[in-house]
């Protein structure tokens, strides 16, 4: 998979699933998991056929089920999700993305601290 699409609300929540779980899971493992949603049995299969098919999720067959897996790791999605609302909330700026942050308090003194500290990692990284 060269570029990893952005999922809808609906597969991503099947994939946070798996992610939390850290190792492959059972349709009914993964209905306790999601019951809060209330999806019927076959919603769930929707899904994950939707996410096979797409190459998110692997299934191995284990007794007369299978086994789901994620396929793709969180850290390499959360890739995508960034620059998507990056783009499309932000118009590309990082800059703008942490003003709406600061402008709606939603940064304490420690989070400000925190990404001073990262920013600092990172251009010493760029440096090397």
């Amino acid at each position: 998979m060269n570029q990893i699409a952005r999922l809808p609300d609906a597969e991503l929540e099947v994939m946070n699933a798996l992610w939390a779980a850290g190792e492959p899971l059972t349709r009914p493992e993964l209905e306790q998991r999601l019951a809060h949603k209330g999806w019927a049995a076959t919603t769930l299969l929707a899904l994950l056929t939707r996410l096979e098919e797409k190459g998110f999720v692997t299934r191995h067959k284990q007794g007369r089920g299978y086994l789901y897996a994620a396929s793709v790791p969180r850290r390499e999605y959360a890739k995508t999700e960034g620059r998507t609302a990056l783009g499309r909330m932000f118009g590309g700026s990082a800059k703008n993305l942490v003003a709406a942050l600061a402008e709606t308090d939603a940064l304490t003194d420690a989070d400000i601290d925190e990404l001073s500290d990262y920013l600092e990692q990172l251009k010493r990284r760029h440096q090397t």
